[in-house]
């Protein structure tokens, strides 16, 4: 294990580790034809989700699990099928970001566009974060039982596995719940005044993924629905697939973060998805398109994960979700770019408040890190929940180790919220479950998966989930393992970095969690380097030989010495302009 020197901003040095892959791997890597670096990578991505490497690069749709053993979901085709034929009218609840909002516009465009409902017979509801925290909350249940008409049927998505006594007060007036959702159950299982709970993580279901994404169960839901349909007469046996929702799916795939190599359904409906994004197929992906630096680069799942993706949740962490809803249906070029537009200024205000609290939290947490604290329970008393998870993903990226940011309730200065991120090897969802039991009644409500969760609980119990929370993280880890990790995937000569090695590593795509974008190391002497952006804080790099490098937030001081040997890190990448490509190193640290 080496150590990484990297720029001003990491408060703890990350430890290098090297990735691995035993030698049959990589040599069935080998064998399918690769860059040998790309070979190489995949072998070493393949050894850590267990799976062979071919697996990793087959993306026939055809080869999808078959929705057919996700639980209930017989039933809850079904009754869809009921309510459609008798013009029912039906709810759409859904949760507040990115994965929530890209399955409630694929749940609208499946039963109008695909099944015939009238749009008119539709109603939506996405809890207003700020005020109505996560889930199917009561304050959501109140706006339902308030309409006019009362919907009979409400549908979920990614969101109500952990909203049993809510879903009970829907029952109770007469509405059938279907729940379709990705997370964690909790220890009482699925909720029991459910019609359905449509869900790959019951046990002892015929599903074998229990990777894929809320938008993913919505789409297999629908899927089926098509084929009950079918079945009851309702729809001709040449009614079109529902192929072309899976661009929806992929960005909410994307943005949730969930596994893209242990879940080789994740990766074919996101390159299947990635198409149909490219080929601008709505308004909303000729919007998304303007938004782009250079249109003739090739789309990315990155360019979702980080240029799309933070647009939309931050309208549902700052203000109403269902602005992105509207973004995504947008039915004109001019209604995409004025309301994704307006995305953008939200993303601005969401930058300022995070950067603020961003600030505050690294001193907050190299105080805890440095008493010993595994687990990382952060207050901020002028927080934002909005903005929790994003900024307790930086802390985690920057300290190693799980952790949680809370504030209050807005208006309720007894209660506080939080959102929690984990590490790889921690289930944080768990964790929660856990402290539950063994604190019963302290949460008030919680719910997540093994990579993020949310909570709510008494403000006066902050000390006490704080101490519970380390407990459990130390109880799976010694707090000496601990700390940020790089991983890296070999060492590379200057003379093997080139445009082939770019093209090599693109056919692995898409990179996202758990099959991260290479990370390589070579050794490099620095020639010149001169600061980029408005605060100067990136700097563009010339080194020897012949080679042109970025560093983004590196700092106002110059991250390197010129003209010693050094290695660094980085990932290499194509950067497009007025149409044309060139070679250029993106740099993530020094190593010495």
């Amino acid at each position: 294990m080496r150590r990484l020197t990297a720029g001003p901003d990491l408060i703890v040095q990350p430890a290098i580790l090297y990735r691995s892959a035993p030698e049959p791997l990589q040599r069935a890597a080998a064998d399918l034809g690769l860059h040998p670096v790309a070979a190489r990578v995949l072998a070493q991505r393949a050894a850590a989700a267990g799976v062979e490497p071919a697996a990793l690069l087959g993306h026939r749709l055809a080869d999808l699990d078959h929705p057919g053993g996700l639980p209930d979901i017989d039933a809850a085709a079904a009754r869809i099928v009921r309510a459609i034929r008798g013009g029912e009218v039906i709810g759409l609840a859904t949760d507040h970001d990115v994965d929530g909002v890209t399955a409630h516009a694929l749940l609208y465009r499946a039963l109008v566009e695909h099944f015939g409902h009238p749009a008119a017979r539709l109603q939506h509801y996405i809890g207003l974060r700020l005020m109505e925290g996560y889930g199917l909350s009561d304050s959501l249940c109140d706006r339902v039982l308030a309409a006019e008409p009362v919907p009979t049927l409400i549908i979920t998505a990614d969101m109500g596995s952990s909203d049993a006594p809510r879903i009970g007060r829907l029952a109770a007036a007469g509405i059938d719940v279907i729940v379709t959702d990705h997370h964690g159950l909790p220890d009482a299982g699925v909720p029991e005044s459910a019609l359905a709970c449509v869900t790959p993580l019951q046990a002892d279901i015929a599903y074998p993924d229990a990777c894929i994404a809320g938008v993913m169960v919505a789409w297999l839901l629908m899927c089926h629905t098509r084929n009950a349909m079918i079945e009851a007469g309702a729809l001709g046996t040449d009614a079109p697939g529902l192929g072309r929702l899976l661009d929806y799916v992929a960005l909410g795939t994307v943005a949730d973060c969930v596994s893209l190599s242990r879940s080789i359904n994740n990766r074919r409906v996101l390159k299947a998805g990635l198409k149909l994004i490219e080929a601008e197929t709505r308004p909303c992906w000729q919007a998304f398109a303007a938004m782009r630096r250079e249109r003739a680069a090739p789309l990315l799942a990155s360019d979702l994960a980080f240029g799309l993706g933070p647009r939309i949740n931050a309208t549902g962490r700052l203000d109403d979700a269902m602005e992105a809803v509207r973004f995504l249906l947008a039915d004109s070029w001019q209604e995409a770019t004025d309301r994704g537009a307006l995305l953008t200024r939200m993303n601005e205000g969401r930058k300022g408040i995070e950067r603020r609290l961003q600030q505050a939290g690294m001193a907050q947490a190299r105080a805890l890190v440095n008493a010993g604290r595994a687990g990382l329970a952060l207050h901020f008393a002028d927080g934002h929940p909005g903005v929790h998870g994003i900024v307790a993903s930086r802390l985690v990226e920057a300290f190693g180790r799980p952790t949680v940011c809370c504030s209050p309730v807005v208006n309720r200065d007894d209660l506080l919220t939080g959102s929690c991120r984990s590490v790889p090897g921690f289930d944080v969802g768990a964790a929660l479950r856990t402290i539950d039991a063994d604190a019963p009644g302290m949460l008030h409500r919680f719910g997540g998966h093994a990579g993020a969760a949310g909570l709510t609980f008494a403000a006066a119990d902050f000390d006490r989930f704080a101490a519970l929370f380390d407990d459990v993280v130390k109880a799976q880890f010694d707090t000496e393992a601990l700390g940020p990790k790089r991983y890296l995937d070999g060492e590379l000569t200057p003379a093997e970095i080139d445009l082939d090695l770019v093209d090599g590593l693109a056919a692995l795509e898409p990179f996202g969690r758990e099959f991260e974008p290479p990370l390589f190391s070579a050794a490099f002497v620095v020639t010149d380097a001169k600061p980029m952006g408005v605060d100067g804080s990136h700097w563009r790099l010339s080194l020897q030989p012949n080679l042109e490098a970025v560093w983004f937030n590196a700092g106002r001081d110059c991250p390197v010495n010129l003209d010693v040997p050094l290695r660094l890190l980085f990932r290499p990448e194509a950067n497009w302009w007025n149409g044309r490509r060139r070679l250029q190193l993106l740099i993530e640290g020094i190593e010495p």
